[in-house]
C-alpha cells in the first residue's frame, strides 16, 4: 500500500504527460498581417505558413482580414526561415483531410481563393526577427 501511494505521489509530481516542450529553443517569431481578396478583407480564411518539411503555423482571419499565426494551440508564432503561404476561404481542412473539397463538404460554400494562393501556391515569404508582418492582396482572377 505504501509503495502504491509513493508511486502515485511521484506520478502526480512529475505529471503523466511528460515534460512540456521548450518553446524558447524554437526561436518562434510572432507573425501577423492582413488578407484581402479583390480589395475587400477576407474574413474567416485559413492562413498557413508551411516549411519545406511540411510543418506549419496557422491562423484564421478575423472580420477585417487580420491574422496572427499560431505555432500550435498553446503558443503563437512561426519558426524563422522560408515559407510557402497557403490561403483558403473555406477553412483549415476539408472533412476528409485533403486539400480538395469532396461532395460532402459544405463549409461556407465554394473556395473563393484561386489555387495559385493555396493548393498550388505561388506565395513565398522569409520569416525573420525583422520580417514579421506580411499582408496579402489577393485577386480572384
Amino acid at each position: 500500500m505504501l509503495r502504491a501511494a509513493m508511486l502515485f505521489l511521484i506520478l502526480l509530481l512529475t505529471g503523466c504527460g511528460g515534460q512540456k516542450p521548450d518553446y524558447g529553443s524554437l526561436n518562434l517569431v510572432d507573425v501577423s498581417g492582413t488578407v484581402t481578396l479583390d480589395g475587400e478583407p477576407l474574413a474567416g480564411a485559413a492562413v498557413l505558413f508551411e516549411s519545406k518539411d511540411q510543418s506549419f503555423s496557422y491562423a484564421e482571419t478575423d472580420s477585417s482580414g487580420h491574422y496572427l499565426l499560431q505555432f500550435n494551440s498553446e503558443i503563437s508564432g512561426v519558426m524563422p526561415g522560408p515559407k510557402t503561404v497557403r490561403i483558403r476561404s473555406t477553412g483549415l481542412a476539408f472533412e476528409d483531410g485533403s486539400e480538395e473539397p469532396s461532395e460532402s463538404d459544405e463549409g461556407d460554400g465554394p473556395e473563393r481563393v484561386p489555387a495559385r494562393y493555396n493548393s498550388a501556391s505561388e506565395l513565398t515569404v522569409t520569416v525573420s526577427e525583422s520580417e514579421r508582418r506580411f499582408d496579402f492582396e489577393l485577386t480572384s482572377h
